[in-house]
């Protein structure tokens, strides 16, 4: 009896705090993505780094606000349902419209660019500045 009265007890407390990791997670996946980081576009593994900015300014529900390469972001979406917070937007130049998506882990950005006008895509990383 003592022994499933115990195992109730720590069942019950495991599943408040799965819960509350869970709500926890969710917000400082959202809040570690806002501000400024800088995205290695290097063209291959081994070339050497070419760094361009990357700025969150603003995050308000599923979608944020900033630049990217000096272009406004456009179509912007967020998913923190996942262990990693996803994101994907769009920017454009003068010619084309750039597609991103990409996500957060330990701190840091992976992405993958694609543009099907110039027949392009390739992956990135980013680090917080």
């Amino acid at each position: 009896m003592k022994t499933s009265l115990i195992i109730s007890i720590l069942l019950v407390i495991i599943h408040f705090n799965v819960n509350a990791q869970d709500e926890i997670t969710s917000d400082s996946k959202i809040n570690a993505l806002q501000g400024e980081w800088v995205i290695d576009l290097r063209p291959t593994p081994q070339s050497e780094g070419y760094f361009q900015p990357f700025v969150i300014e603003s995050i308000d529900g599923n979608t944020f606000k900033g630049t990217f390469y000096g272009s406004e972001l456009e179509k912007t979406l967020l998913n923190d349902s996942w262990e990693k917070l996803y994101f994907a937007f769009t920017t454009r130049d003068s010619s084309n419209e750039y597609y991103h998506s990409g996500y957060l882990l330990n701190g840091t950005l992976f992405g993958i660019t694609y543009c099907p006008n110039r027949n392009f895509t390739a992956p990135w990383t980013g680090e917080r500045q």
